[in-house]
């Protein structure tokens, strides 16, 4: 009887632990991100005036992307109409959005901007750095952080210079020590790095960033892609990497093609 009686409490405890590790246990959470050089929604198949934010729209549709890191967006100005681009996007794909002004341009802004099916719970912007003497357009890096189902995840969205080698590198370098504090985060960043992997910038990214995907997953030109210039990395430690696509097919609506990445966020 006491023997029976031992097994009765022992399979109750072992039952009351199971449970209590199935209440404990996060589920795992997948993410589907984007990264897209939009060219201000001008078709370059077609004339300057030509604006078509319907296509955008249905690309990031295609990609089911979560979060999405948008380069080259047109806020206001003469030449797109005077329309809040990532704002349209934003409620006709019913995400949160946050813009950052990199240059004020023709009454308006242009700049970057993040997308993302969860809420923002803040974003800020960074001014990338510039060498003396050597022109170059303001760029900047947009960091924000979002929780998905209560776990942080940091997003960020860059578009390098494409002039010259020492200014890549150097802004490539300021990235990296704008995200130093975020080490130990889940943190992923999606960009125009106008750079192919062989360069500087892009190495010294890699010594301490994965890249979702291949070196070889062409992006630019749309047509016949040659080589990468679009690049989403991320920090391994709290993401497990899944798959990368280049949306080939989606070549019409920008001079670049959109890179996609998926991630598992682990708790």
């Amino acid at each position: 009887m006491l023997k029976s009686n031992f097994i009765v409490v022992l399979l109750s405890v072992f039952s009351l632990s199971c449970s209590q590790t199935q209440k404990l246990a996060a589920p795992l959470t997948p993410i589907t991100v984007l990264s897209y050089n939009i060219h201000h929604a001008n078709p370059p198949s077609q004339s300057k005036d030509i604006i078509d934010l319907d296509t955008i729209i249905a690309t990031i549709k295609a990609s089911n992307a979560e979060l999405v890191a948008i380069q080259e967006l047109d806020s206001m100005t003469a030449r797109s109409n005077r329309v809040y681009q990532l704002k349209v996007l934003a409620e006709k794909l019913g995400m949160h959005y946050h813009f950052e002004r990199t240059i004020p341009y023709e009454g308006g802004a242009y700049g970057i901007g993040i997308l993302s099916k969860y809420p923002i719970e803040k974003a800020t912007g960074y001014q990338l750095p510039a060498i003396s003497g050597i022109p170059t357009e303001p760029r900047k890096l947009l960091v924000a952080r979002i929780i998905i189902n209560q776990l942080p995840v940091y997003f960020g969205c860059t578009h390098i210079d494409f002039k010259n080698s020492d200014v890549k590198k150097r802004q490539a370098q300021e990235v990296v020590k704008v995200l130093g504090p975020l080490k130990k985060q889940r943190l992923i960043i999606g960009g125009d790095f106008n750079a192919v992997p062989e360069e500087e910038s892009i190495q010294y990214l890699l010594q301490h960033y994965n890249n979702a995907g291949s070196m070889n997953a062409y992006t630019i030109p749309v047509e016949q892609p040659k080589k990468k210039i679009d690049y989403i990395f991320y920090q391994p430690k709290r993401l497990s990497f899944i798959q990368d696509s280049v949306f080939r097919a989606h070549n019409y609506g920008s001079d670049h093609l959109p890179v996609m990445a998926r991630f598992t966020v682990l708790k």
